[in-house]
Parts: C-alpha cells; structure tokens; sequence
C-alpha cells in the first residue's frame, strides 16, 4: 500500500513518487457495526501507550454507558499490560486521536464530580492541573451544571460547531457504543 505524490518538473513532466503510510494510516478503519472490528491498537510514541478504538456488540442500555465502557476496558489486555479508558492530558495525544481514528462520540476516561466539582481520569490524577484541555466551546465557556446527578463523564465528541474533536460532559445515562481503551505499557 502507497501514497502516490505528483510532483511537476519543467512544466510537463511528471514523476510519480511513492511513499510509504505513516504507521496511523496502515490499516486506518473505524468500528465495524457489529463489533467484531475494532481500530486498532496504535502506538502513540508521546504516551509510550497504545490505543484501541473499540465498538461494543448488541449491548443496550447501561453497558453502553460510562461505568460499563470503564468495566469493559479494564477487562481488555494487550502485550500483557491492561487495558483503561484513555487518558488524554497532553496536546500530543490528542493530535494522535484526530489523525488515527474516525468516530463521532467515544468514552474516554474522564469524569466530572458534580459535588466536589472534580474532574478526574480514570488513574485517580486531578485533569485540572494539566495546562491541556480540549473542551468543546459549549462547555468550556460555561459552568458544568449538574442538576442531581452525582458525576458525569465526558466523551470525544466531533458534533461541535467546528467539527472537531472535543470534550463534552454528559448525563451519566447517556450511552455511546464506541469507547477509546489505552494500554499503558511503557514500550512500543
């Protein structure tokens, strides 16, 4: 598999130059519907983790819901190192995310405590004291309201005004079938 470049010499010649895919792009796919194909695992040289785009199969109400991605993603391994909802604290690994994967709204492991108004991944680290954060313009220019909830978590979602991947907070029923797993392995 190649890229074909065009590149124009002395007006009318051409020459056709083949480069190889970067390693984002070999074998670039979304979640199959059914679930049976997942995209990935890709390595992300600036967390030293990879990362597995993952669609969960005919699994209705609270399973596609944030606690049941989390469980589901703690469940997952990959060269022997377990599986978590993704954290992403740094610009790096964001740019990683647009590049490599295609889907509209993903977990992540992320989660707003309404109460003690904490926001916190899923290792237990405080993401406020991160400079990064990729927040939809919806929420980052407003206060998160809770209402009666306990926590909402948050998902990767491109259904923002400028199509790109963000951040957004949801009410903990809310359900998505696709959640993003990180395997932290320290090692390519």
């Amino acid at each position: 598999m190649f890229n074909i470049k065009k590149n124009l010499i002395c007006g009318s010649l051409c020459i056709l130059l083949f480069t190889s895919p970067s390693t984002a792009e070999v074998g670039r796919k979304s979640p199959s519907l059914d679930g049976t194909v997942s995209a990935g695992p890709y390595y992300n040289p600036a967390t030293k983790s990879y990362f597995e785009l993952i669609k969960m199969q005919n699994i209705p109400g609270e399973e596609s819901r944030w606690f049941g991605a989390k469980a589901r993603a703690e469940k997952s391994f990959f060269k022997n190192t377990p599986g978590r909802l993704a954290i992403i604290n740094n610009l790096e690994t964001h740019q990683f995310l647009m590049r490599t994967f295609s889907s509209t709204d993903y977990w992540i492991g992320l989660q707003y405590f309404c109460r003690s108004k904490a926001l916190k991944w899923v290792d237990g680290t405080d993401a406020t004291q991160t400079k990064f954060s990729a927040w939809d313009t919806r929420w980052s220019n407003t206060k998160i309201r809770c209402a009666n909830m306990d926590y909402m978590p948050v998902h990767y979602t491109t259904k923002t005004a400028t199509k790109a991947l963000r951040w957004r907070a949801s009410g903990p029923n809310k359900g998505y079938v696709d959640y993003l797993v990180e395997y932290p392995t320290g090692k390519e």
